[in-house]
This record gives C-alpha cells, structure tokens and sequence, in this order.
C-alpha cells in the first residue's frame, strides 16, 4: 500500500510538472530606463538564458521614477531595474510621489555605470551661467537631484537661483535640451 501511494505522490507531481512546462515559459514583468544599462537583460534574452529557465522577461521602458515605482509598488511589474537613489527614498517615505501602499522595497543586485555628468546646452559654460536658467531632473526629490542641488551650491549657484524641472528619464531631459 505504501509503495502505491508513492507512485501515485510522484505521478500526481510529474503530471503538475508537465502542465507546468506545457504552460509554457513564466513570464516576468521587467521595468526599466532605457539605455545600455540593460545590456544584461539584453544578453541573456539574446543568449536564451531566460527561455531555457522558463522565463519570458517581457521589458517595459519607464518615463520616469514615479511612473516606474508607482506601477512596480501596485504590482503591475514584477521587478525593476532602477538606480538605488529611488529604492532608498520611496521606502523611506520620501519619493517624488505619494503611493498607494506602504512600499517594501529592496535592492538585491548592483552595478555601476558610470559617472553621472552635467550637459548643459553649448552656449553655457560654467556653473555660473546657470543662473536664472531652468535644470531639468528625473525627480527633484531622489538622490541625483540632490548630488545636482550640492553641486550647483558648491560651485556658486544656490537653490532658488535656478528653477528646478522635473522631465522624467534620460531621453525626456535630451528632448528638453534639445
């Protein structure tokens, strides 16, 4: 009795394995800033890693921080890529944007990709000539900002000396700039 019970406990799981793989691959939500940054998504759907684990990543580009952390907090998406400065400052309560839930949030991977730059328009050429002109930001509230608020300030250019813009990821400030 007890050896037909085992086989029918190992059946009943191959044949929950076998809908499963039938199923086809689990898919994962990805949301991310565009750019070259996702060259390890990139590579790994190029190279099959995702498919032969079972998993079809399906990445969306966010516009923003707020747009991303919003809909990754009500569980439009299972995972983001994002730089540390938004997970740090929407689980401490201090994000761009209210949410609609207590957020848990945290990181569990990292790199680095570079330094981050100020690019101003070709007929401003130092900090000063920022004076009375418009900075465009992801979110003025999150980490960058703040690394762009203390840069401007230690080099002659206090807050309320400009105006501060919020446009959203990498290619909305380009556009702006442009």
């Amino acid at each position: 009795m007890k050896a037909l019970k085992r086989v029918a406990i190992a059946t009943t799981l191959f044949a929950a394995a076998g809908t499963a793989v039938s199923q086809g691959p689990r898919p994962l939500e990805v949301i991310s800033f565009g750019g070259g940054g996702n060259w390890p998504i990139w590579a790994a759907q190029d190279k099959g890693l995702f498919a032969r684990n079972g998993i079809a990543v399906k990445q969306t580009f966010t516009p923003n921080s707020v747009f991303q952390i919003r809909n990754l907090v009500e569980g439009k998406f299972d995972i983001a890529t994002t730089a540390f400065d938004n997970v740090v400052a929407y689980q401490e309560g201090q994000g761009e944007t209210e949410l609609p839930t207590i957020p848990d949030l945290f990181a569990f991977m990292g790199s680095y990709s570079g330094g981050l730059r100020l690019v101003t328009q070709p007929d401003l050429r130092t900090y000063a000539d920022l004076k009375g002109k418009t900075v465009g930001v992801d979110a003025a509230t999150t980490g960058f900002a703040f690394i762009l608020y203390k840069l401007l300030a230690m080099n002659g250019v206090p807050q309320g000396d400009y105006k501060v813009e919020r446009l959203g990821g990498t290619p909305a400030r380009v556009q702006a700039l442009m």
